[in-house]
């Protein structure tokens, strides 16, 4: 092996520690990053789907008014309060 590869080796059984750290730190923060973007994603599928089907049913949504006649009834009530 030539001195510099042999010093190489040497610096790298040094660090080892440090450098360990270091890629465990990168993994942990990529796997952070990857969970936040699928999160990200999940969540705004979901808000979309919400919106659209809250707007379809704003648009299906028919509201029918009846009238009742309650002329009978007043009718009635006024007879029974006259006797």
């Amino acid at each position: 092996m030539s001195q510099q590869k042999v010093d190489q080796k040497k610096l790298d059984k040094k660090n080892r520690r440090s450098i360990l750290r270091k890629k465990k730190a990168e993994e942990i923060a990529s796997i952070v990053v990857a969970s936040v973007i699928g999160l990200a994603i999940v969540g705004w599928v979901g808000f979309s789907i919400y919106t659209k089907v809250q707007d379809s049913a704003k648009a299906n949504a028919t509201y029918e008014y009846n009238e009742v006649d309650t002329s009978a009834i007043q009718d009635y009530l006024s007879d029974l309060s006259a006797e």
